[in-house]
């Protein structure tokens, strides 16, 4: 008789905790990076979404092409359309009527996050509440993506992070400064870039069918003018037209400052490129 393999069970990145902006994913990532926390590596068995999936739970998981890792995420939950709260993506669960709903707390829209006695922390999830047509009872997903380069010529790689919350439980889950593991974590600069482009000017690249970032290239210690040299100045001869002779003497001045042009043009050629 065949006996499958035991799977290690699956637990969440981390079980409570509210990520505001892309410092705070970001804070996480790095937490993920340095074996502070562990990563999803497979998807979610339906007693490990039963018991895991409810409000503060974060997986953090890696975008894999092959078979047994994680292409995408599912939860078999039943959700409402994307909604971009920058940096975030928002779904509110779908509920059904015939299920009973839980009360609205009339306190939610006035929550926010202090960080000592003056300074006020926004949040995306207080934007979507705000800006959405029905104020969302259930449970609600945040969705954040980024590519990861953490070494030089390091092929780039997705991470991906799926937070749940409900905002009757919101203003009680802490947030990664008020997690005592962390609170000291410091994040490199140009290790995380976000997944979602927001312009076309943008660096970082779309969330959705894109192509990764080109990887760190190592830092020239030559100076910082950069050498061309294939760089030649065109010629001015076939964007100057010259101007047809009127009989008033034009003629030969329109000749004699076309000869001035060919000789600096001449001069300009001739000088060497630094």
């Amino acid at each position: 008789m065949y006996y499958a393999p035991a799977q290690d069970t699956q637990r969440p990145t981390h079980p409570r905790l509210h990520v505001r902006d892309a410092k705070d994913a970001h804070t996480v990532f790095e937490a993920v990076r340095l074996g502070m926390l562990k990563p999803v590596v497979r998807r979610l068995n339906e007693l490990e979404r039963a018991t895991y999936i409810q409000s503060g739970a974060i997986f953090v998981w890696e975008e894999s092409d092959d078979e047994m890792g994680l292409k995408r995420w599912t939860d078999n939950r039943a959700w409402s359309q994307s909604r971009m709260r920058e940096p975030y993506l928002f779904y509110d669960e779908k509920i059904s009527t015939d299920e009973p709903q839980p009360p609205a707390d009339q306190n939610v829209k006035s929550y926010r996050f202090v960080d000592g006695p003056s300074r006020t922390w926004s949040s995306s999830a207080q934007s979507h509440y705000e800006r959405s047509e029905k104020q969302p009872l259930g449970l609600v997903k945040q969705a954040y993506s980024a590519w990861v380069i953490d070494s030089v010529n390091a092929k780039p790689r997705k991470w991906h992070l799926t937070a749940y919350f409900t905002y009757s439980d919101l203003p009680s889950i802490p947030t990664p400064d008020q997690d005592q593991s962390l609170r000291t974590i410091s994040v490199p600069p140009g290790i995380y870039r976000s997944g979602k482009a927001r312009s076309r000017t943008s660096d970082a690249t779309s969330s959705t069918g894109s192509s990764p970032p080109r990887a760190i290239s190592p830092v020239s210690s030559s100076p910082t003018r950069t050498r061309t040299d294939s760089i030649v100045l065109p010629s001015l001869h076939s964007a100057i037209q010259p101007s047809q002779m009127n009989g008033h003497g034009q003629h030969r001045q329109h000749s004699a400052r076309l000869a001035e042009d060919q000789r600096m043009i001449q001069m300009l050629n001739s000088r060497p490129i630094l």
